[in-house]
């Protein structure tokens, strides 16, 4: 009772997926003519990006010089008279100003910030390569993979993108408390 054969049935190919009855003649397949020219259009399309991104930052950074007609003017140097104090009171406490902890905050921020700035100009190419892989999984079949796969790129792409937000909500955050 509990272990019933399942029996399988051998379907002919022709059966569910051949649609021959749609074309007529040299149509029902694909020519070398159709393969080369499906396969010439991406790296067609790839080259021509390639070429353009080489030639535009290549064409950004010139090495013209331009003269500058601009005095030289010299520093005037003046003595620095310093000011001390007469009396200093014995019983002062030092102010907590956080002057160190506001520089090194400063300090790591704006060391970190090229790094944020990095990664949120790659994220793009990145989710677009993760995308196009997740739709190889539509023609593989497995459509409920490939959903997911489009899915979890977008959404990484947009928290990406939003991480300086969140960065910053946090900074404000850190100066409050």
């Amino acid at each position: 009772m509990f272990k019933k054969r399942i029996k399988t049935e051998v379907v002919p190919t022709s059966e569910y997926t051949d649609y021959s009855e749609r074309f007529e003649g040299d149509e029902k397949y694909a020519t070398l003519k159709h393969v080369a020219i499906a396969a010439a259009i991406p790296s067609t399309v790839a080259i021509g990006t390639g070429l353009f991104m080489f030639n535009k930052f290549n064409d950004t950074y010139s090495s013209t010089v331009m003269p500058v007609a601009a005095p030289i003017q010299q520093p005037i140097l003046e003595p620095v008279v310093a000011q001390i104090p007469s009396s200093i009171p014995v019983n002062a406490f030092p102010q907590q100003t956080g002057i160190i902890a506001d520089k090194s905050l400063e300090i790591l921020a704006t060391a970190l910030d090229p790094v944020v700035q990095i990664l949120v100009a790659i994220s793009f190419p990145i989710a677009s390569v993760i995308m196009v892989g997740g739709c190889f999984f539509f023609m593989l079949g497995n459509s409920e993979r490939a959903w997911n796969t489009i899915m979890n790129a977008g959404l990484g792409y947009v928290l990406i993108q939003m991480s300086p937000l969140f960065l910053e909500i946090l900074r404000t955050i850190g100066k409050a408390v």
